[in-house]
């Protein structure tokens, strides 16, 4: 026989939540009568909700505008009231970004490496993410929630990485017990495309369903399903970096990433100044990465440039056209540092996927560009530590603020 007082307890921890989703989907504090209007509850549902949130310091209250009647009291998180770690493991930068209970980052620290060596770069995360909290006024017992993105397949359970290119003995570290230590809370370790998907899913005008890739060095790719990120039985879902391809320059198969990935621009770039030396693509090639150099000419019109867009974009849309073909998919978010490529990238991988689908595919590119996978880390995080608040019965002492005296 169901008991009705749990069931009663769990309906409302449901609308707790609805009520705390519409409190933190906005910027502007809303009404009792919005909320409700939204959710669907009745006005005295929400009324009574927000009474015991208010009483017990989850909420802010501000001042009522209008003049007609009475005006009511607007309400937001009280967005001080935790705080949560986000952190990227890149293959050449460290991140790692503190944000309040709202989302908005106060502290961030990074820190660029060429370390392939996995026990010397977790060294360098433990040091990055101390610099970030010690900038925040915040020890690590005081992070409600922390979210870590690693390249890789991720284990989710196991915290661990399963397989990785790149990093030296990543594979033997149990990640989420290393990065763990001072934190009260567990470490939730995932895929740096994942939490890239999980950042666009919070732009405005983002649909349920969408592919994001994450392209810098690397390619790996984040489904987001109705709504839900898909990772796969086994985590390797969207995991199209090892998918073969031609390459268009050399003739031979190999990986997707080892193809149209940022070393491999590099070279390209290279390549085609060596052949063609009176092109301004050759004139103002430098000796740092020319990935950036190669956008940068192609979206002022250069046509040496322009070409090797098209081609990185041509072989970028036959490996993700069966994908978003299967899916029935028709927008595409490109992450990472290849984001900075701008109107030119897109408009020539849209119109390539356009023309091998049904319908047309709409490609954007993400606002965070190389800071997109620590978003989404810190999107994790914010909501895993609201999920523990709404668990918890969100009563005053289920996670306090935890300022420490660090200054």
């Amino acid at each position: 026989m169901n008991d009705p007082i749990v069931g009663t307890a769990r309906l409302k921890r449901y609308n707790t939540g609805r009520v705390l989703d519409e409190l933190r989907a906005g910027d502007e504090p809303v009404r009792i009568v919005e909320i409700a209007e939204r959710t669907g509850l009745t006005r005295s549902t929400v009324a009574t909700i927000i009474d015991e949130l208010d009483a017990d310091g989850w909420l802010r209250r501000h001042d009522p505008v209008g003049s007609l009647g009475r005006p009511a009291a607007r309400f937001t998180v009280a967005s001080e009231r935790f705080h949560v770690l986000g952190v990227d493991i890149g293959l050449h930068r460290v991140v790692a970004e503190v944000a309040d209970a709202a989302g908005t980052v106060i502290a961030e620290a990074n820190a660029s490496h060429e370390m392939r060596d996995g026990r010397e770069l977790l060294r360098l995360v433990n040091v990055t993410v101390d610099r970030a909290l010690a900038d925040a006024g915040l020890d690590r017992a005081a992070i409600a929630a922390v979210a870590v993105a690693s390249v890789g397949m991720i284990d989710r359970a196991e915290g661990r990485v399963r397989v990785i290119r790149g990093i030296d003995a990543w594979t033997d570290l149990d990640l989420t017990r290393e990065l763990g230590r001072g934190f009260d809370v567990a470490v939730d370790l995932d895929n740096d495309a994942n939490l890239a998907a999980l950042a666009m899913s919070e732009l405005d005008d983002c649909p349920p369903s969408f592919l994001t890739v994450q392209w810098g060095e690397r390619l790996g790719a984040g489904l987001v399903l109705d709504g839900r990120l898909y990772r796969g039985t086994l985590g390797a879902a969207g995991e199209i970096g090892a998918l073969m391809v031609t390459d268009p320059w050399s003739g031979d198969r190999a990986p997707l990433e080892a193809v149209v990935g940022a070393e491999r621009i590099d070279e390209v770039a290279r390549l085609v100044a060596a052949r063609d030396p009176f092109t301004r693509l050759a004139s103002e090639l430098g000796p740092e990465a020319a990935a950036a150099h190669v956008f940068e000419r192609a979206n002022d019109g250069e046509r040496a440039a322009t070409e090797i867009v098209d081609l990185l974009a041509d072989v970028a849309a036959r490996a993700l056209t069966p994908i978003l073909l299967a899916l029935d998919l028709h927008r595409v978010y490109v992450t990472g540092g290849i984001a900075r490529g701008g109107d030119v990238l897109t408009a020539a991988l849209e119109r390539r996927l356009t023309a091998r689908g049904a319908e047309p595919i709409d490609v954007r590119l993400s606002p965070f560009a190389e800071n997109t996978v620590v978003r989404g880390a810190v999107t994790a995080a914010v909501r895993s530590a609201w999920g523990s608040a709404i668990d918890g019965g969100l009563m005053p002492s289920a996670r306090p603020t935890g300022r420490s005296s660090v200054r």
